[in-house]
């Protein structure tokens, strides 16, 4: 039993570094806001939208899937909202080594009220050569940031 136990330290203790290097993620709230009240949204356009149709739907995609999966759901613009919610997304150097790239992600999300800033989000994980892999761990990233969602003061 002993040994299982210690493989299983083992195993989570190699694990944690693969995860840690997988994404970085920073978060900001508006303190003393009431996250409650918001349970619709629209988008708004971003600064530097993303150009490729298909990675800007898939993009709208993921952050749709975590709203919905919090309680906030999307309305058409012309409809009454909460909040509205732009993203964008960059491939970079990775500064720390120049011959990695790196998929930097932003989200805002503005109460319609005011038009401020009350909750933001970015990162970004390592750009691979599998389109797919990339899409899976843009998905994890945004997940990691919206576990911050609603925030917790």
């Amino acid at each position: 039993m002993k040994l299982v136990l210690s493989c299983a330290v083992l195993l989570l203790c190699l694990l944690i570094p693969v995860v840690a290097a997988a994404q970085t993620t920073e978060v900001d709230w508006v303190r003393g806001t009431d996250f409650s009240q918001f349970h619709t949204y629209t988008w708004a356009t971003g600064p530097n939208a993303i150009q490729d149709p298909d990675a800007s739907m898939g993009m709208a995609r993921a952050v749709q899937d975590e709203l919905e999966a919090k309680g906030v759901q999307f309305v058409d613009p012309q409809q009454k909202f909460d909040v509205f919610v732009s993203y964008n997304a960059r491939i970079n150097p990775d500064p720390q080594d120049m011959s990695r790239k790196l998929i930097t992600v932003n989200l805002r999300i503005f109460d319609s009220r005011n038009n401020k800033v009350i909750w933001s989000a970015g990162g970004y994980v390592a750009l691979v050569n599998d389109k797919e892999k990339n899409r899976s761990n843009v998905r994890a990233l945004l997940a990691a940031m919206f576990q911050q969602y609603p925030p917790s003061e």
